[in-house]
């Protein structure tokens, strides 16, 4: 990327930041990511209707350090981005081969969560074009909700090529809803017209690393601290100031959900 790339998307994340940031073009209360479960799900009993955007092996995925227990819940280690991620989606499928391989493994030189031995997670983001508002959306979930989201791709594929070996699900309907635990997608039904204002989001350069939110190492550091002792390894901890006895110079102030600004984040 050459000065002026570098110039021009400067300028253009000034105008996002002004235009009220990454979600400017959304209602209150709507992000780029859209619920699937949850109270706030927006998938209601027949499920919700995109247009993809973009080809499976070309999906940004990144990863996430988080523990928990379900039921009865509990937080072990609270969510946040693994820093030995990738920043982009890749371009090619020779380019997803070599991000894979290259980020596959935790790296304790890279991420301090690596180092700590916390659980590290798969995540993907795939980009659709949400007809209810008008704009491009990140379905934002993990690995094993994503292998389901695949077979009914594949499914859909399948049987549409039956008719057409042309077909592509990339710029065309599907339906995405709750199956048990987890979710399934199915042939979506749109008229042409929003298949159409669907196309030129195909393009949309999307900053997959402000969606990913990836946190300064100090703040994951805290949540290391924070975390339970049975699934951290916090002798890797750099030592706290104001841990000495003595010494009341310290700040004792609580870092946690309330003393963040990630709340347009899905975590």
């Amino acid at each position: 990327m050459g000065l002026r790339d570098n110039l021009k998307k400067r300028e253009e994340k000034r105008d996002q930041a002004a235009n009220g940031g990454i979600n400017g073009d959304l209602p209150d209360g709507v992000t780029r990511y859209v619920r699937l479960g949850g109270q706030g799900s927006e998938l209601g009993p027949e499920g919700k209707t995109f247009v993809m955007l973009r080809d499976p092996d070309l999906w940004f995925f990144y990863y996430v350090h988080e523990k928990s227990n379900f039921s009865p819940f509990e937080l072990y280690i609270k969510k946040h981005t693994c820093l030995n991620s990738p920043r982009k989606a890749p371009e090619t499928v020779e380019e997803a081969e070599q991000l894979f391989a290259k980020y596959e493994k935790p790296n304790p030189k890279v991420c301090i969560s690596d180092a700590a031995e916390a659980k590290r997670v798969l995540y993907f983001m795939i980009p659709v074009y949400d007809p209810e508002y008008k704009t491009w959306r990140v379905i934002d979930t993990k690995e094993f909700h994503v292998m389901n989201i695949l077979k009914g791709y594949d499914s859909i594929e399948k049987s549409a090529k039956k008719f057409n070996k042309e077909y592509s699900l990339i710029g065309d309907a599907f339906t995405i809803k709750k199956d048990d635990k987890t979710f399934m997608i199915e042939m979506g039904d749109l008229d042409d017209k929003v298949i159409e204002e669907a196309k030129p989001f195909m393009d949309e350069d999307i900053d997959y690393e402000e969606l990913a939110n990836f946190r300064e190492e100090s703040d994951i550091i805290e949540i290391l601290r924070d975390a339970h002792p049975d699934h951290v390894n916090k002798d890797v901890l750099p030592d706290k100031q104001g841990d000495d006895p003595d010494d009341n110079t310290g700040s004792n102030e609580e870092v946690g959900e309330g003393a963040d600004d990630t709340e347009e984040y899905p975590f």
